[in-house]
């Protein structure tokens, strides 16, 4: 309801019909957002800039934590156990794929075939043929095994199945169904887990539980947790729950004292990884769990980033104030006597303003005033600040803050204690092993089907070599050369070594040291032939193979050159880095090879002592970033750069928000309203652009230029311009009415006739709107409507 005061106020009617558009227009909108965000930011840095955490200083007990960088290595750890141990429970697996191809099978006496199997593969501990229908054993060779388990359970393909053994390390069932004569019954294989009872730290009461995925505890190695011990047992349990499902990571339980050491706090840690290899049926998804009690670190609440948060309080602050007095305010004051003036009150001057952009137009507006009201306009008042330096002005002060805060805590760096360190280098010489254990693994099949190959043709290979090439994805190319070295049967890819003759006998070698991929390869003699059976290993696999380490690792030759590497590399690129060399030389040394420098944990591990794998001369070496633990300063770095970063789009947002929004549509109506002032240009209309406080402006601008054109009667209203905004308008005069045709006038005797006064036709008056009174002037575009 529009009240009265309202209806006589004449600057009150012209603003209501003068349309202002809410957020995100006006000229208020960028600095109140801007203020806003930075006072989000503000606290961002404040409660996140802190080594314990943005709730530490509600409680004392939230700074006794296990720290972030003890628990991922827990998990890095097991991920890498779990991975060695799939590796291990299928190894016969790969072996029976490979042996189905060798003919062994052709012969139709089970003991034969089993003996010669034995023979071939001396690590499998037992092996029967299995009747399921009859649930009965057919053939044995070796140590006895454990068919039972495999009663009742359908067998379609190839099936891996771990079973406990009391008092010792599992075993793992490997069942192959065969075809052929021997259709319906199963080929039963009976290894080792190997890896399933490593060395473990009796300080941290370590122990390692294998789970299957109905939660039955396969086998346990290490300290028992104690049965009173329920938030350990309880950690247990979930995490055998979320491993049986495919999942990986870490549970820490509640602090307590250590039974050995009462002044001691320590915390449950378990760690949780899958078990699992893909292509294998059966029961195969075991869980790997690891407890182990760490003791509790009482993290000091240092809160770096208060002075920081402080600084960009009273930056923002002080910006908001500096944009509203010198920017907005003056806008504000600009339209009040811009519409007072377009409303027809004449009697109060324009206030001047010392912001250049905004002088422009009060000046103008002023004049526009004195000419309509017939007065002196007040006196100039000389501009002595830009607008848009003002804004410059604040931009560069949040950008000087975001700088300042990236270049000191955004650069700090974390202290890393000798345990961390100790731990890294373990997981580098795990990493090793397994590498290692990989590269004999790979010989020791090429081996293993040399032996089947013996007093076989060329050509009957084929099968064999094809599975072993596919089934065993560390080789990329398996084939069998004769003396010289020439190839004779091939299967995978094509080989990339160079013709020429093998060593005697069977080992490991790496045969260039330039070009474009390293070629590493296994070789083994065929028995009672001249014929050398060759594997090339497949190096992205062998890559793949090291990255349960952490950080990137890669493996050197002796020159130092690039074999292997878990990142982007070119093959036998020289390593450089000082730091790299001198743990590399270290560790060809025998001794060990662990360092810290100010970014990353470095460490070395020599591939092996001893054994074929020693031939090679390599050395696994691994960096860490110590940006990628979890310590505690690491985390304040990375805050400080995300709150730099945020900081720094916040001023270059608000730089061009009020460029865009505010000062350069205010330079664009000055260059319209200017002219006007002086009298030049009163035919050209002034479009309003913008539905805020400056098209408001605009729009005076244009009534002002209408009375200044037509009188002051077109003071107190808006009227829409017609066409376009690039049409130009013109100034027509008004045409004189013609006397009327003598035939068509009525003549008296003696009557002097008088030409009659034409009146224009009337206009409908609008409803709640005066009738305007005759012009003189018609002003008309050039695309009227």
């Amino acid at each position: 309801m529009t009240r009265q005061k309202d209806r006589l106020d004449p600057v009150a009617r012209l603003r209501d019909q003068i349309p202002e558009a809410g957020f995100p227009r006006g000229v208020k909108v960028a600095s109140a957002t801007s203020l806003v965000l930075l006072l989000m930011i503000t606290a961002f840095t404040a409660l996140h800039l802190s080594t314990a955490g943005p709730f530490s200083a509600l409680g004392a007990k939230a700074a006794d934590v296990v720290p972030d960088e003890v628990t991922e290595s827990r998990r890095r750890a097991t991920a890498a156990l779990a991975q060695a141990l799939a590796t291990s429970a299928t190894t016969a697996a790969g072996d029976l794929q490979v042996a189905t191809g060798s003919g062994v099978f052709d012969n139709t006496d089970d003991d034969a075939v089993l003996d010669r199997l034995g023979e071939t593969y001396p690590d499998w501990r037992g092996i029967v043929v299995f009747d399921p229908a009859a649930q009965k054993v057919l053939a044995t060779h070796g140590e006895p095994v454990s068919v039972e388990n495999l009663r009742g359970i359908a067998v379609p393909k190839l099936t891996v199945r771990p079973i406990a053994r009391p008092g010792g390390t599992p075993l793992v069932l490997t069942a192959l169904p065969l075809s052929g004569a021997r259709a319906g019954r199963l080929l039963v294989v009976s290894t080792v887990l190997r890896g399933a009872a490593p060395e473990l730290d009796k300080d941290i009461k370590e122990q390692l539980r294998l789970v299957t995925a109905d939660g039955t505890l396969l086998h346990s190695h290490g300290t028992e947790a104690p049965k009173d011990d329920r938030t350990a047992h309880d950690l247990l349990a979930r995490a055998g729950d979320a491993a049986a499902a495919g999942e990986s990571g870490v549970f820490t339980g509640d602090p307590g004292a250590d039974p050995a050491k009462p002044d001691r706090r320590v915390a449950p840690v378990v760690a949780f990884a899958p078990v699992a290899s893909d292509g294998i049926e059966g029961s195969l998804g075991l869980a790997a769990v690891t407890l182990s009690r760490f003791p509790v670190e009482p993290v000091p609440a240092r809160w770096p980033g208060l002075i920081p948060a402080a600084a960009l309080l009273v930056i923002a602050i002080a910006g908001f104030v500096l944009l509203r007095r010198a920017l907005v305010n003056p806008i504000l004051r600009l339209r009040a006597d811009a519409l007072a003036v377009a409303a027809g009150v004449l009697d109060r001057p324009v206030r001047q303003s010392r912001i250049r952009e905004v002088n422009r137009l009060t000046r103008a507006v002023e004049r526009y005033r004195a000419k309509l009201g017939r007065r002196r306009p007040r006196g100039k008042l000389k501009p002595f600040l830009s607008a848009q330096l003002v804004i410059a002005l604040v931009s560069l002060m949040l950008l000087g803050w975001s700088v300042a805060v990236a270049a000191t805590l955004g650069r700090q760096h974390a202290a890393v204690s000798p345990s961390m360190l100790s731990e890294y280098g373990d997981r580098v010489a795990h990493t090793a092993d397994t590498l290692r254990r990989s590269l004999s693994q790979g010989l020791g099949d090429l081996r293993a089907v040399a032996r089947l190959s013996a007093d076989k043709k060329p050509d009957q290979l084929h099968g064999m070599l094809d599975r072993l090439a596919t089934s065993e994805s560390r080789f990329r190319s398996v084939y069998l050369a004769d003396a010289e070295g020439a190839e004779l049967q091939r299967a995978g890819r094509d080989s990339l070594r160079d013709p020429g003759k093998l060593p005697d006998g069977a080992g490991l070698r790496q045969h260039n040291t330039s070009g474009r991929v390293p070629v590493v390869y296994a070789f083994a003699r065929v028995p009672n032939s001249a014929n050398v059976l060759v594997g090339e290993f497949d190096v992205p696999r062998m890559a793949s193979v090291l990255e349960s380490a952490g950080g990137r690792v890669r493996v050197v030759d002796e020159g130092k050159r690039t074999i292997a590497d878990t990142e982007g590399y070119f093959a036998f690129s020289e390593l450089t880095d000082p730091v790299l060399v001198k743990n590399i030389t270290t560790a060809r040394s025998g001794e060990d090879a662990r360092e810290t420098t100010a970014t990353t944990l470095v460490a070395a591990e020599r591939l092996a002592d001893d054994g074929n794998a020693a031939a090679l001369n390599w050395v696994v070496v691994a960096e860490q970033p110590i940006g990628s633990l979890g310590v505690a300063d690491n985390t304040v770095r990375a805050g400080a750069r995300v709150a730099a970063l945020l900081t720094a789009v916040v001023a270059l947002m608000s730089y061009a928000w009020h460029l865009l929004v505010v000062v350069l549509p205010l330079r664009r109506i000055a260059e319209s309203a200017v002219p006007i002032a002086k009298g030049v240009g009163l035919g050209a209309v002034v479009y309003p652009q913008r539905q805020d406080e400056i098209g408001t402006i605009a729009s005076c601008v244009e009534i002002c230029r209408q009375a200044l054109t037509d009188g002051k009667a077109r003071l107190g209203e808006v009227r829409r311009p017609v066409g376009a905004a690039t049409d130009e308008t013109k100034l027509l005069r008004r045409v004189k009415d013609l006397p009327e045709k003598p035939s068509e006038a009525v003549k008296e005797p003696g009557a002097v006739r008088r030409p009659e006064t034409r009146l224009p036709p009337r206009r409908p008056v609008r409803r709640h709107e005066p009738p305007k009174p005759p012009r003189r002037l018609v002003e008309q575009g050039r695309n009227p409507k």
